[in-house]
Order: C-alpha cells, then structure tokens, then sequence
C-alpha cells in the first residue's frame, strides 16, 4: 500500500480506539504485531502479537474509566510508516491525562506490525498510570 492508503488505515485505528472497537484493531494488526508503550507503569514495555497489544491498550483505556480519548491532531505517512501526533485526554478517579502522544507504525500490506508510541510527559503519564 501507499502513503496515502496507510494514512487512511491509521486515521481509521484512531477513530476505533477512541471508539473501542476491537473488530477495527483486530483487523488494523498483524498478528505478530509489537508495541513498544512508553514509561514505567504496569504497561510499560514490550508487547508481542495481537492479543498482547491490545491487552496494553486495553489497559490504557481501561485504567481512565473509559474516557481516554486520542485527539488525533497531525499524521505523516510514507510506503513504510505512518507517525500519528495526538493530544491523549482523559479523567478518572479524580486524575487527570493531558499528553502529547507521538506513535510511529511500520506498516506492511495496510497492517501495522510494529508501533512506538512515545509521551511528552512521561512522568504525568506514569503518575496518571499509577
């Protein structure tokens, strides 16, 4: 696929993890899909294959009660690589998540097979995780 097919795949997993759709994501990730979550809380790490990745973030959207939101803001895409910028919000249990989120997918055949998502606030993430 080219650029402009990898950017749509993404901008559609933004819109389905905002919107819990796990059938989308299923589909978005190869099977042995790794996704490197930033930080030092239980979700930090690696995580291989699909059903761990989406476990992680599962884990995310679960840890803010159900209102993290990726507010997708810019994405750059290539043949290879989609980098999706957006605003990560959330609130939860008197807590609350305002970071930049920076995730960079290789991508092969429209699937994501690996994701590094990087956090300008780490520590604010890490504490949010807590």
């Amino acid at each position: 696929m080219g650029a402009t097919e990898n950017a749509d795949r993404i901008r559609e997993g933004y819109d389905a993890f905002n919107r819990a759709d796990v059938a989308a994501l299923t589909d978005l990730f190869a099977d042995d899909i790794v996704w490197h979550f930033p930080g030092s809380s239980k979700l930090a790490g690696e995580h291989t294959g699909r059903d761990a990745a989406l476990t992680a973030l599962g884990g995310y959207g679960a840890a803010s009660g159900g209102t993290l939101r990726a507010n997708l803001i810019d994405l750059m895409a290539s043949n290879d690589h989609v980098a999706g910028v957006a605003n990560d919000t959330a609130t939860s249990a008197g807590r609350t998540l305002d970071v930049r989120s920076t995730v960079v997918f290789a991508m092969q055949d429209g699937k994501v097979t690996e994701a590094w998502q990087y956090i300008d606030d780490i520590d604010a993430l890490d504490a949010f995780l807590a």
